[in-house]
């Protein structure tokens, strides 16, 4: 196999004697940032996992600006790319095209038998501003609204998309516009900013515009292993040397004086430290590694509202990639799959007995007792 690291391999999973099975440990999962543990698989499947998550996930986005009236100092094309990059809500726009098929989300307008936009696959918005006091006025996100063109009767309003962030709330209306509106132009007295935009959904593969997600990175599981017998060879200020060594304090000394790994996953593998052991002449005092089969994600999402949730994000990627591999069963070996994760996570309605829900809570620690429990 191809040598990625001292000591390490790209792919040492056994493929030969046992089928491949990635397992998930979900550590924190908010709407605003998940992160989990992939186990027994290779980066061959989680860097898979995080670019489908980075250009597959499909979002919606303001793809066609209709300018009717432009008084501003900005043109019209640079108005038409701001208004473009704006977040809005797509937490029901569909994950793979059989969820439209079940009347659920958007078509793709490309797949969508429509001529100019239609209810199935475009939202139309509005921004219609005019600046009558002798003052700046800022024209921001929250000036967007959709214009109920193409409204769907079985939709929602948590289902609707709209410009993001929301309003606050908890906030002072015109506090929040000031402080958490997305600026997208500034009109002087008597100017006015009128124009129609069209929404459709994409993925970002096609556009930048289209991404769900603020960042989603991997790090391997870090394996440093110290000579206890070399590190007892030397003097204090030495130990001292090596441990300032680490840029991220990895390392540290106990009450006895002896060098201990403090911060594991603090480790960006910079081999700093094993460069200070060969200056000691001591080259095996350290190694440091990574675990091949074990990966540390991190999923981060735009705004608190969307475009959508971390959590969604992480769901998605798992139906887009699942639905990808049934098309590749297809091509090849004529495997007709009808059936894709679902949308969302089958939980049991009837609680478990106190007694047995006691025996799950012991097992499952963090889970109380007859509580629902998620069934994938």
């Amino acid at each position: 196999s191809l040598c990625f690291y001292a000591g390490g391999d790209w792919m040492t999973f056994p493929y030969d004697q046992e089928p491949r099975k990635p397992k998930i440990k979900v550590t924190l999962a908010t709407p605003e940032l998940v992160k989990f543990e992939l186990t027994d698989t290779d980066v061959s499947m989680a860097n898979s996992l995080r670019r489908v998550m980075l250009a597959e996930v499909p979002t919606m986005a303001i793809e066609i600006v209709n300018i009717i009236d432009n008084e501003s100092v900005l043109f019209d094309e640079f108005l038409a790319h701001r208004m473009g990059l704006l977040p809005l809500s797509s937490h029901a726009v569909g994950d793979i095209p059989p969820d439209f098929g079940r009347g659920r989300g958007f078509n793709e307008y490309k797949d969508c038998n429509c001529f100019d936009g239609c209810a199935c696959c475009t939202v139309e918005f509005e921004l219609d501003v005019t600046n009558p006091e002798d003052k700046v006025l800022n024209v921001t996100h929250f000036d967007v609204k959709e214009s109920k063109k193409y409204e769907r009767e079985d939709w929602s309003e948590e289902k609707e998309v709209k410009a993001l962030p929301a309003l606050e709330p908890k906030l002072d209306e015109d506090d929040d516009r000031r402080e958490n509106g997305i600026l997208i132009v500034k009109l002087k007295k008597d100017q006015r900013l009128r124009m129609t935009c069209q929404a459709r959904k994409g993925i970002p593969k096609y556009h930048a515009k289209y991404m769900p997600v603020a960042t989603t990175i991997y790090q391997f599981h870090p394996v440093v292993e110290l000579n206890q017998d070399d590190m007892e060879t030397l003097n204090l200020d030495q130990k001292l040397d090596f441990v300032q060594s680490c840029p991220r304090k990895v390392f540290d000394l106990d009450v006895e004086d002896r060098v201990y790994v403090k911060d594991l996953m603090s480790c960006i593998f910079c081999d700093e430290c094993v460069s200070k052991a060969k200056v000691f002449g001591k080259r095996d005092m350290v190694k440091v590694h990574m675990d091949p089969n074990k990966f540390y994600f991190t999923v981060e999402a735009i705004t608190t509202g969307g475009p959508r949730s971390a959590i969604d994000v992480v769901r998605a990627a798992c139906r887009v990639l699942e639905y990808k591999y049934s098309l590749f069963l297809k091509d090849a070996y004529q495997d007709e799959i009808t059936e894709w994760l679902p949308v969302e996570p089958k939980v049991k309605a009837k609680a478990r007995p106190a007694a047995a829900g006691a025996a799950v809570a012991a097992a499952r620690p963090g889970r109380a007792a007859g509580s629902a429990v998620p069934e994938w």
